[in-house]
């Protein structure tokens, strides 16, 4: 009986680790996906922001529309991500924006796979041809205190 006994009493020692390692290594994934997702996008402006207007994307097609009137935009906003780019899937995208600023300054960057920003323009109207690279990219906007409008077209 006292064998039975020490038996049980070890299978629940064991059962107990096993179920507070489980739970501490999903503790720590889930951390480590909210990190992640904090970092690399932040899908929608933030709420203490005023956004009216409309955006869209696509990401299997690289393709993104934003049409809005912000006020105090501080931050960073991804308008269109693939993060999985094959490489005989690069090719090369045209982004038209027009940009009405009221206070403050707006970039529109590009993040390559290797994680460099590039600051594709802060002011003004045009278009930019950009080369996706194979592995991760991002097309998103980023303010600093930016009141106005911004149109952007990425195809």
């Amino acid at each position: 009986m006292r064998k039975i006994g020490k038996i049980i009493g070890c299978c629940l020692i064991a059962v107990s680790l096993l179920a507070f390692t489980a739970c501490s290594g999903l503790d720590r994934l889930s951390e480590n996906l909210k990190d992640g997702a904090e970092q690399l996008s932040n899908a929608l402006i933030t709420p203490y922001q005023s956004f009216e207007g409309s955006r869209t994307s696509d990401n299997d097609f690289f393709r993104a529309t934003y049409d809005a009137s912000v006020t105090g935009f501080n931050g960073q906003d991804i308008l269109v991500a693939d993060t999985d780019l094959k490489e005989n899937e690069c090719r090369e995208i045209v982004i038209r924006y027009q940009l009405d600023s009221l206070d403050g300054n707006c970039q529109l960057l590009y993040i390559s796979s290797d994680l460099e920003e590039q600051v594709l323009f802060e002011s003004a109207s045009g278009s930019v041809a950009v080369q996706l690279q194979a592995g991760a990219n991002y097309i998103g906007i980023t303010g600093t205190d930016f009141s106005g409008t911004i149109q952007i077209t990425v195809e």
